[in-house]
């Protein structure tokens, strides 16, 4: 059982839906954050890669943030990221998820400058955390070194708990390798590493850790719920709930993941306005979504519209 100092269960990183112009639109947004509160999902990760963050200037990431925190939306089942290349952007969007009652923060690094020391990242993260200055403030750092090419090392790691052990507190990490999340659950006891793919809930739950925050739990919320309390209960059918989750996951793997993600809610919704992506991402193409549809029923997964 883990210790950690951040919230168990199941995360979805979630989708951000546009309206026709390709805006944010925020009605929507907090329709589908509550939606998947009731769907299994234990808190919601905002403006992260699935939610196209880094395709949103500062200002409408501000404005989603001013949403969420004029919503009905639990601020303690939240996670917003703030994470950005410009220490000034990071605080700004860090004080205004405070303000919106929210105390997590999910950091992706600086990731334009490549080849960084530990030493120069950990000040990165440093800085913005002196420069909040809030006793509340609580980060969980984003490894994803495919999409940002600077990894969170455990040499990083180690230098902010030696100096903010109330602040670090846990990790996504979405690299992929399950070896490196248990590794560092085993080398850093009580800080919460997620799995960034419900592929690996089972494993990391078992070795410690809090759960998942991943894209595909937008749809999957429900599956991924019956795998940790299976976990919490010591259900002997973990393992099988974990592998009937796997394979669904799967299919999202063999697709490009957000537009698959869009298309798959835009079906269990039954709104069309969820086929909508900010370029350079792309809506999948008519045979993608018809693999899409197939691969999921041989899943056993349907996506006929949901409640």
């Amino acid at each position: 059982m883990s210790d950690s100092k951040v919230t168990r269960g199941v995360f979805a990183a979630a989708l951000t839906p546009m309206t026709a112009e390709l805006a944010p639109d925020l009605g929507a947004m907090i329709t589908h954050f509550n939606w998947l509160l009731r769907r299994g999902c234990d808190g919601i990760g905002v403006l992260g890669t699935t939610g196209e963050a880094n395709s949103f200037s500062v200002e409408e990431r501000l404005d989603i943030i001013d949403a969420v925190g004029n919503s009905d939306l639990p601020g303690d089942k939240l996670m917003i990221g703030t994470g950005t290349c410009a220490e000034p952007d990071t605080l700004r969007l860090s004080r205004a998820a405070l303000s919106a009652g929210v105390k997590t923060m999910l950091m992706l690094p600086p990731f334009y400058y490549k080849g960084i020391t530990d030493q120069g990242l950990a000040n990165a993260f440093a800085r913005v955390i002196e420069g909040i200055g809030d006793e509340d403030l609580k980060v969980v750092l984003y490894h994803f070194p495919k999409m940002t090419g600077v990894p969170i090392t455990a040499g990083s790691i180690e230098l902010l708990l030696k100096d903010y052990p109330d602040v670090i507190v846990g990790l996504k990490d979405s690299s992929g390798d399950l070896d490196n999340m248990t590794s560092l659950l085993k080398n850093f006891p009580g800080f919460g590493v997620y799995a960034g793919t419900e592929r690996f809930l089972l494993p990391v739950l078992r070795a410690g850790g809090p759960g998942c925050i991943s894209a595909s739990a937008n749809v999957t919320s429900a599956m991924a719920q019956e795998v940790f309390q299976a976990f919490e209960t010591e259900s002997a059918n973990a393992d099988e709930l974990q592998e009937q989750l796997t394979a669904v996951r799967q299919v999202f793997d063999g697709l490009p993941l957000i537009g698959a993600l869009k298309e798959a809610i835009a079906n269990l919704t039954g709104r069309n306005g969820w086929r909508a992506l900010r370029p350079p991402l792309t809506l999948l193409e008519a045979a993608q979504s018809e693999q899409l549809r197939d691969s999921l029923d041989q899943a056993g997964f349907s996506l006929k519209a949901a409640a």
